[in-house]
């Protein structure tokens, strides 16, 4: 059961577990409380619904902290816009990467990058939906 509350079946996620997320999500339930009916990890809830186009990301830009023994750097607004102007002028994630990586002294990878424009993606698309 490790650290969460309830328990986690193993695996991805199911024809049924995505039909479930679906119907969940269309009655405004939140990622956690469908993770907690499908038993399934709160983090593989959450990013199927954000490729999903049924939760977009928070704009929660949070200070540096610790994970695991190594220091993590959300992306900032300025991060964020700026990646995004380099995926409008056609860089893919490897450029991207490298680029904000010179830009912040902090390096990402592609699939950090990758994850990220997603993430943007689906918080655009959201709000445009609802104004």
């Amino acid at each position: 059961m490790g650290k969460f509350l309830h328990p986690v079946r193993p695996g991805g996620l199911s024809d049924r577990d995505k039909e479930m997320i679906f119907a969940l999500a269309a009655r405004k339930y939140g990622s956690g409380r469908i993770a907690q009916m499908i038993e399934k990890h709160p983090s593989t809830v959450q990013w199927f619904m954000y490729r999903n186009g049924l939760k977009a990301p928070g704009d929660n830009h949070r200070a540096v902290y610790h994970r695991n023994g190594k220091e993590v750097r959300p992306f900032s607004r300025e991060d964020d816009a700026f990646i995004s102007v380099l995926r409008l002028q056609g860089y893919g994630p490897t450029k991207i990467a490298d680029l904000i990586g010179k830009r912040t002294g902090y390096p990402r990878n592609k699939h950090t990058i990758a994850q990220r424009l997603v993430m943007l993606a689906s918080r655009e698309e959201m709000e445009a939906a609802h104004g």
